[in-house]
């Protein structure tokens, strides 16, 4: 499978691809830990890039043109106040609410959760605790299921799905440490999972309908591969982005945003409704 880099902007930490727009051709991410909010349009090449005053962990496109950004002083750290931590990936699920998870910057076990913000809402639950790392979020392509991953448990989480709700969390798959660290995810619409592999120079598709098998391998040349989304048209473009962490002995490639055509239709992610506030 050819790769290409899309974007040559070095990311310390590039993370949550998404597309949006007309035929799906603006493609937007995050540095995480540079603090900026990137975008190119899939065919002209156009180029934006904001700075945001802290880290920033998502960036979400919403039904109103915006983008809703994932920023560290919006957490609300509770009971665990002690634990510095960040938001880390985000996902709006086929019903439109917005899935969104946490990390403590040391990665501390099971102090981190997963919560839900229902669409047009502006109030965040937590659904899941006893989280270390979460992470990549994918549905089936009947609605059914909802994947999830938590990187150092290395296995793959399935719910039932249902009208928003969630219920029978099961492991159905587990990774050997050869693979590296689950990342983020994408689906697409035969059944595949594409899930990118930190500290594993690799994206791999995974057959929900087969036991989970491999299908497919995109080798990337960097260390630390991120997280991934369909773009285009036909959404059959993937675009995956990486991280290069201030590693002396990442390749020069590292941080930068690549491209592959994997010969399959992604699914499409819906945009988010945000709650605006009122004016005063």
């Amino acid at each position: 499978m050819k790769l290409e880099i899309f974007d040559e902007r070095p990311s310390i930490l590039g993370e949550g691809p998404s597309s949006f727009g007309v035929e799906h051709q603006i493609v937007t991410w995050v540095d995480i830990l540079g603090g900026k909010v990137f975008s190119r349009h899939l065919r002209t090449g156009a180029i934006s890039e904001i700075s945001t005053a802290e880290h920033v962990s998502f960036a979400i496109p919403c039904t109103d043109g915006e983008l809703l950004l994932g920023m560290t002083s919006e957490i609300d750290r509770g009971e665990i106040d002690s634990e510095p931590m960040r938001w880390n990936d985000a996902k709006v699920a086929p019903n439109g609410d917005l899935w969104l998870g946490t990390m403590g910057y040391a990665e501390v076990n099971q102090v981190a959760a997963l919560y839900r913000m229902k669409s047009g809402s502006r109030t965040v639950e937590k659904i899941i605790s006893g989280v270390t790392v979460s992470n990549g979020l994918a549905w089936s392509r009947d609605f059914a299921t909802m994947y999830y991953i938590d990187s150092p448990t290395r296995s793959l989480q399935a719910f039932d799905f249902d009208n928003g709700e969630i219920s029978r969390g099961r492991v159905v798959t587990r990774f050997p440490e050869s693979y590296g660290y689950p990342d983020g995810m994408s689906a697409d619409v035969e059944g595949g999972l594409w899930i990118s592999f930190w500290l594993g120079s690799a994206v791999r598709c995974f057959d929900s309908l087969n036991n989970f098998r491999v299908t497919e391998v995109i080798d990337i040349p960097v260390k630390r591969v991120s997280s991934s989304t369909f773009a285009g048209k036909d959404l059959d473009s993937l675009v995956i982005t990486t991280a290069h962490k201030n590693d002396p002995d990442e390749s020069v490639e590292a941080g930068m945003v690549f491209i592959a055509q994997p010969g399959v239709r992604g699914t499409s992610i819906p945009l988010f409704n945000r709650a605006i506030p009122p004016l005063q």
